[in-house]
């Protein structure tokens, strides 16, 4: 994932993206005069593998489910029921697509190209 208002197009986390999307959710509903401003500010972050726009309160934005096979590799001792996150499954696929090679070279002809 990345920020395309950022100089350098900031690569970040889904879970650091999501929490700044809340904030302005909060901040817009708290002070409605921000409430454009940060609608423009909302569609900032992008997926780099979809290339879509990540979104608060929607299930359509991001990577499509299931589409990278990441949920095959829980292991057998974990229950996937759901109903409930598991932080530590988040963590290492965050961890994993910082560290795919495709997703980076992706990124860097993103980079490239805004020159």
């Amino acid at each position: 994932m990345y920020d395309i208002t950022a100089p350098d197009l900031d690569n970040c986390t889904p879970n650091t993206a999501m929490k700044k999307l809340i904030e302005l959710d909060r901040e817009s509903i708290k002070n409605g005069e921000q409430h454009n401003k940060n609608e423009l500010e909302k569609k900032k972050f992008k997926w780099i593998c979809c290339d879509t726009t990540v979104t608060t309160g929607s299930g359509a934005g991001g990577c499509k489910k299931g589409k990278h096979g990441f949920g095959e590799q829980i292991g057998e001792g974990q229950q996937r029921d759901g109903r409930r996150l598991d932080q530590t499954m988040i963590k290492q696929w965050e961890e994993e697509c910082q560290r795919n090679q495709e997703y980076n070279e992706r990124w860097l002809l993103l980079l490239e190209n805004r020159s």
